[in-house]
């Protein structure tokens, strides 16, 4: 480890030894602070020299070889080397004048492949020293390319006279190298714009293509890059402006470095956030103090002392107001709707039409979050954009089935979710467990009719089957016997008259098949005496002539409302099928089947004095068959055992008119 820092250690002391050997020159030679803070660029080129040596060090520490680090020194040299020439410029050195001149144009040359060729290679290649693809990497070679006529602009300076009257000194290079120079120069600084667009064209594409860790690297040198661009605007457009506002410059490679070594430890987006809130307000002041001032000076020109403090009082009263609306304007942009649970919460509900997609799709619009998706027993039910490494989980409320959570994506650069945005998504849980509800119900809807059409197809191959292989055989029977019986007629009438003994009787086995087909499809004593009446009807002839011993009891309020024939029909086949467990497999002497109607179901209990089982009853065929009926109808059925017997309950809703 300390071999490996060895090198990044000893250029940054060797930086640090030039800067402070050129400041002690510039104070010994009788130069200040001011004129070192002024055109002379000497506070700038120090800065910039320090700051980007430093940083490019501690990514190289840590990791060796970076391409970023490498640029990150070197651009740091080029500023090290003219902040060399300035110290060599002072009086305290006292050079010669020739020697002066050929310094001050190579420390004017030395920082000139800094900005023109490290700094888009920077943009380039950040964060990972990588160009975007194979198809970027002319750009890189072009960058490199435009190093060697880095010198053009000094060139022309250098071809020319070193001062104005007759005491100018000759010029250090041929007239004609001076002019071919300056007729480069503009060829030049397009080159070296264009150069630097196609590099901030690259960033914004890598950053668009972009997801997770390198996204959030990237947004911290985009914070960077904009600062430095919106404080030096001036200076860009106009290559003029604030010496002092160069000093911004290091933020470039300071967030660069954060990127690369530390990205988690701050949250990039808060800082964002913070940015433009205050620097949307910085300008607003700005404008509003300069339009209030101008205002009242044409209003009273000869008293302008009071415009200043009038001004000035306007600007601190529309402060708070401003900064409230600009950071809640720049909050929507960013974080979305979460200030305003509510309208998120009625911007979710407007897609509970499209489903459980189109509800997670809301989500993350409203919030502005890169994923979200609903959990429910071990299972992703929806999902809606990529998973990030980090989730927060809301526990959604459904009224049936297994509990679910509702799981979101958090932005990238953040490590948790802010209040605001566990406040929103507590009130947006309510709309997405609705659309889950949903779901759910027309899942069951689906399998229920799925149930309904296989119950269907059964109970019709079971007709075929009786018709066919019962009924039909006896039919076909009685056709063959009643042919006998007329062609014995006149030679052996008595075998005909047997013959036509035994067609009866088919014909009563037939007839006996074709009610008992007719029963189970419904059973008559629902049409003659109703549910009521057709329970004790079994319950008096069937069950107790069946099984000597055995109580059944029914009870039930006289009058029943008039119910429809599915409802009566599910009833009477759960009742009995019931009573038939009880008395086969729960050893008990005595059963009640309860009915009772209220204004929305039809309720049908048969409890027994049975063993009832010591756990859950398993899923037979007529327990099967009893859930299969009451759920047709839409209805529930719950059947298990109790402290003393068996219980079987079913709630079956009435039709409402």
């Amino acid at each position: 480890m300390a071999v490996r820092r060895a090198g990044p250690v000893a250029v940054l002391t060797l930086t640090a030894v030039v800067v402070v050997a050129a400041w002690v020159s510039w104070f010994l030679g009788g130069l200040t602070f001011a004129d070192a803070a002024d055109d002379s660029y000497l506070l700038t080129n120090s800065a910039q020299a320090l700051t980007f040596t430093t940083f490019g060090a501690l990514v190289l520490a840590h990791r060796p070889g970076h391409r970023i680090g490498l640029l990150f020194v070197a651009y740091g040299a080029c500023y090290t080397l003219s902040v060399a020439c300035l110290g060599l410029l002072t009086d305290a050195v006292g050079l010669p004048e020739a020697w002066a001149r050929a310094v001050e144009l190579f420390g004017i040359t030395a920082w000139i492949p800094a900005p023109v060729v490290c700094l888009p290679l920077i943009v380039q290649l950040f964060p990972d020293g990588r160009p975007l693809s194979r198809r970027w990497r002319p750009l890189a070679v072009a960058t490199l390319a435009v190093l060697p006529f880095t010198p053009i602009p000094t060139l022309s300076v250098a071809a020319g006279p070193a001062g104005d009257g007759p005491a100018a000194e000759e010029p250090m290079l041929p007239v004609i190298v001076g002019e071919v120079a300056q007729r480069l120069i503009p060829v030049f600084a397009a080159v070296a714009a264009l150069v630097l667009l196609a590099s901030l064209g690259a960033l914004v594409l890598r950053v668009r293509r972009s997801r997770g860790v390198p996204r959030q690297q990237l947004m911290w040198l985009l914070w960077a890059v904009g600062l430095f661009a919106a404080l030096n605007a001036q200076r860009i457009v106009t290559t003029d402006g604030p010496v002092l506002f160069l000093l911004t410059l290091p933020l470039i490679p300071a967030a660069a470095t954060v990127a690369i070594l530390r990205h988690g430890l701050y949250d990039i987006e808060l800082i964002v956030n913070r940015s433009l809130v205050y620097g949307v307000l910085t300008l607003g002041v700005v404008l509003a103090y300069l339009g209030i001032v101008a205002g009242l000076s044409a209003l009273a020109r000869d008293r302008l002392s009071a415009a200043p403090l009038i001004a000035t009082a306007v600007v601190a009263l529309a402060f708070a107001p401003a900064r409230s609306a600009v950071q809640s304007l720049v909050d929507r942009v960013m974080y979305g709707q979460r200030r305003d649970p509510v309208a998120a919460a009625a911007r979710v509900g407007l897609r509970l039409g499209a489903g459980l997609d189109g509800v997670l799709r809301a989500v993350c619009e409203a919030l502005r979050l890169p994923y979200a998706a609903v959990a429910s027993d071990g299972r992703l039910v929806a999902t809606y954009g990529r998973s990030p490494r980090r989730r927060h989980t809301v526990s959604l409320e459904v009224a049936d089935g297994p509990p679910a959570d509702l799981l979101v994506g958090l932005r990238a650069g953040e490590s948790r979710l802010s209040g605001a945005d566990r406040r929103a998504l507590e009130l947006l849980a309510a709309p997405v467990g609705l659309a889950l509800q949903a779901v759910r119900l027309s899942e069951q809807l689906g399998e229920s009719r799925t149930r309904i059409v296989a119950a269907r197809e059964e109970e019709r191959r079971r007709l075929r089957r009786d018709l066919h292989d019962g009924l039909g055989t006896v039919l076909t029977a009685v056709t063959l016997k009643a042919d006998a019986a007329h062609n014995l007629r006149h030679t052996d009438p008595e075998r005909s008259a047997r013959l036509l003994l035994d067609l009866r009787a088919d014909l009563t086995a037939a007839i006996a098949d074709i009610r008992r087909l007719v029963y189970n499809l419904r059973p008559p004593a629902l049409d003659e005496l109703g549910l009521l009446g057709a329970l004790r009807q079994r319950a008096q002839d069937s069950w107790r002539h069946e099984h000597a011993g055995y109580v059944v009891t029914i009870d039930a309020p006289d009058g029943l409302p008039p119910l429809p024939a599915g409802v009566e029909v599910a009833a009477y086949r759960i009742a009995t099928e019931a009573v038939t467990n009880a008395l086969r497999h729960g050893g008990a002497t005595a059963c009640r089947v309860s009915l009772r109607a209220d204004h929305a179901a039809l309720h049908v209990e048969v409890s027994d004095n049975g063993s009832g089982g010591a756990g859950a009853w398993p899923h037979g065929v007529g327990l099967r068959s009893m859930h299969e009926r009451a759920g047709e109808l839409g209805g529930t059925l719950t059947a298990g055992p109790t402290d003393c017997g068996g219980r079987v309950h079913a709630r079956l809703p009435l039709e409402q008119t």
